[in-house]
């Protein structure tokens, strides 16, 4: 026979102030997880900011290939990609250029490193509706498309813009070059990513850095729709020479996020402190169940003497873990709502609390709460009928 869920209820109630101990317990341990695996998988996405908005089935890159942010020291020739634009199935082959160089703040005059990414007007790249409805904008010399997510560090460039008082543009420096800001774009990112980012034309982008527009940093294909990209694959390695290598966009966006896994203690760091969380919680429930059952130990030798099971109750002190596990979450879950919104504002991190993460976190809380009542539950062994006479 289980104990009615009320029973239990009265029992965590009848001292209010360990109740709310045990809420605030369970609610800090809940948002310690919530955050820690929110900052983990924003850092993670925040690294594939750019892959995401490209326009690509297939990616040419090199065979060193290591991050898309190390990209720009490993080109390789344009020919190479070109070559591929003869088989049957492929629809465009567009080369793509990353460069990182100085740019001035026009108000401060400071200089802060800023992404550059270009491609050939002709051929749209990106899968962003404002950048390609400005193609025309960067097709002008030594003009560039802004990216108004960037960091402020780089100047009040969208309100000198906005400020204007006819059509034109903001003038600043790049790499001690003058250029001209003629449009913006949103992206984002800033962590693993660049703080900052401008859209050029390949003309732009060779005239200003100096550098031939036939070593490209990626290739990026589209194929016919309804061909299968594995099959694409093996067509174009019979092709390519060991300089190169071809992978499908997700696996472009897969290896970029294994790279900064291994090549950054990210991912442990964060693995450490949910844990850090999920015992932090466990103790705080651990001792207010043990404690509960020492104050009501003569309560359950009572409940012994009448005929009550040891089943029973067990299950009376696990329904009280489970009531505070649920009590718990609501507000640690409340709490994360808000930490992901100031994440995110201050942050710009992508931090997303999907119905997943939702539940992985429910379950662990509920998993902690009966895991720490098992613990305790040892106590009950005192619960001894005879000395109720005694």
């Amino acid at each position: 026979m289980f104990p009615p869920i009320s029973l239990a209820w009265l029992q965590l109630n009848h001292k209010k102030s360990r109740l709310i101990i045990s809420i605030i317990g369970v609610a800090f341990s809940v948002a310690l997880m919530f955050t820690t695996t929110g900052l983990k998988d924003a850092l993670f996405e925040d690294s594939v900011t750019i892959h995401k908005t490209l326009q690509a089935d297939l990616v040419i890159l090199s065979a060193d290939f290591q991050s898309f942010w190390t990209i720009h020291t490993n080109p390789f020739p344009r020919r190479i990609i070109y070559s591929l634009s003869a088989i049957n199935g492929i629809v465009s082959v567009n080369p793509f250029y990353v460069a990182f160089a100085g740019f001035k703040n026009p108000d401060l005059k400071t200089k802060k490193n800023i992404g550059v990414v270009a491609f050939n007007p002709d051929k749209p790249t990106f899968n962003l509706t404002e950048v390609n409805q400005q193609i025309s904008v960067i097709r002008n010399d030594e003009t560039f498309l802004f990216d108004r997510l960037s960091r402020p560090e780089y100047g009040e460039i969208v309100d000198k813009f906005k400020a204007l008082k006819k059509p034109g543009s903001v003038v600043t420096e790049l790499l001690d070059n003058q250029i001209k800001i003629g449009g913006f774009f949103s992206i984002g990112g800033g962590v693993f990513s660049a703080d900052g980012l401008l859209i050029t034309s390949d003309l732009n982008y060779a005239n200003i850095f100096n550098r031939p527009i036939e070593k490209v940093h990626l290739g990026l294909i589209t194929i016919t729709p309804g061909v299968s990209p594995e099959e694409m694959i093996d067509k174009i390695n019979q092709k390519l020479s060991y300089q190169v290598k071809v992978i499908t966009k997700a696996e472009f966006i897969k290896l970029e996020k294994l790279y900064w896994q291994k090549a950054t203690p990210i991912g442990i760091i964060f693995n450490i402190l949910s844990l850090v969380g999920f015992i932090f919680g466990a103790v705080i429930v651990y001792q207010i169940i043990f404690t509960q059952i020492s104050d009501y130990i003569s309560i359950y030798a009572t409940f012994k003497a009448i005929g009550y099971t040891n089943f029973y109750i067990i299950a009376l002190v696990l329904q009280e873990s489970f009531l505070i596990s649920i009590i718990g979450y609501i507000p640690g879950l409340l709490v994360s709502l808000g930490l992901y919104k100031y994440i995110q504002y201050n942050t710009r991190l992508p931090m997303i609390l999907t119905i997943e993460k939702i539940l992985t976190v429910i379950s662990l809380t509920i998993f902690m709460c009966i895991f720490a009542a098992l613990m305790s539950i040892f106590k009950l062994k005192d619960a001894d009928p005879a000395e109720l006479f005694q």
